[in-house]
């Protein structure tokens, strides 16, 4: 069972221009560059995988295509979804093709459901889809679901699961809530979900960190978490990360993170799903010249 730990890239899904159908064989070249650029690990269908726009079939061709061109990097496939039985389904599948843990969000729908309803959803979902030894990270991104990963969820998936509950993503960018989930489930592993989040969490004991430069630049996210080792300045590091992370962030983060690929990697232009939309002509002149400003 490969360890989880270092740099992940939540991967994006790439959607053909002309008709929105998504391009598996994109996938292959894209993963060659991560791995050649440091990335440790990757997390296809998560939010810059654009999950909650794939139905349910094509969530499962996205994480056999990780999968299958993964060449060694441990992959963790996102299987949440609002309806149990569609988790169900997608975690059960992540399994069986051969994923080493998945990363599930809590039932995004219903906000007001009490604890109690939540802790249900997730101890029905572990019963019916995760094998003896299989590994699972709760996803805490409230500013997306609008239902957080609390303590008193994870005490009680832990008393009922044990070490089936393996870790969190952390997607706040709060560096209070990172160190409290830090301080309070030492025995969870811990991956910081934002970039500016990176070094802090691995200078306090973090496993590692999955976040959106690295599927760009997954190898300022292996300075940083390497200076947090000891390996260089954290400082510069961070800083060098978080000036990446904000060129990105001064547009919609997925069309932004597409264009910045055909930018920096060089790979054929991919697309949006609605919901989004594409970056302007204009736009990815500024993303090109503000990348190329801190990426040189």
């Amino acid at each position: 069972m490969s360890e989880l730990h270092g740099v992940f890239a939540p991967i994006i899904t790439p959607f053909r221009p002309a008709n929105g159908e998504v391009d598996i064989p994109w996938i292959k070249d894209y993963l060659g560059y991560l791995r050649a650029q440091g990335c440790e690990g990757i997390v296809p269908c998560g939010t810059n995988g654009e999950a909650p726009s794939l139905s349910v079939h094509e969530r499962r061709l996205v994480v056999e295509a990780a999968l299958a061109d993964a060449h060694g990097m441990p992959v963790i496939a996102g299987t949440g979804a609002a309806a149990l039985p569609d988790a169900i389904a997608l975690t059960r599948h992540a399994f069986s093709a051969g994923a080493d843990a998945v990363l599930v969000m809590p039932p995004f729908y219903y906000r007001q459901s009490p604890n109690a309803g939540v802790a249900a959803w997730f101890q029905r979902l572990f019963d019916a889809a995760v094998p003896t030894g299989g590994r699972v990270l709760l996803y805490h991104i409230p500013q997306m679901t609008g239902v957080p990963i609390s303590d008193e969820l994870i005490k009680t998936l832990r008393t009922s699961h044990g070490e089936i509950v393996h870790g969190i993503k952390d997607s706040t960018g709060d560096p209070s809530q990172g160190e409290h989930f830090r301080e309070t489930f030492p025995a969870l592993a811990y991956f910081a979900g934002n970039d500016h989040r990176v070094v802090e969490a691995c200078l306090d004991h973090g496993a590692g960190s999955i976040t959106a430069c690295a599927n760009v630049f997954p190898d300022l996210v292996a300075s940083a978490q390497r200076a947090a080792g000891g390996e260089g300045d954290p400082t510069l590091a961070q800083t060098r990360l978080s000036a990446a992370r904000s060129a990105l962030d001064a547009f919609p983060l997925q069309p932004a993170t597409k264009a910045a690929l055909a930018e920096i990697a060089g790979l054929p232009p991919t697309g949006v799903r609605p919901p989004q939309i594409e970056l302007t002509p204009a736009q990815r002149a500024e993303l090109g010249s503000a990348l190329r400003s801190v990426y040189v």
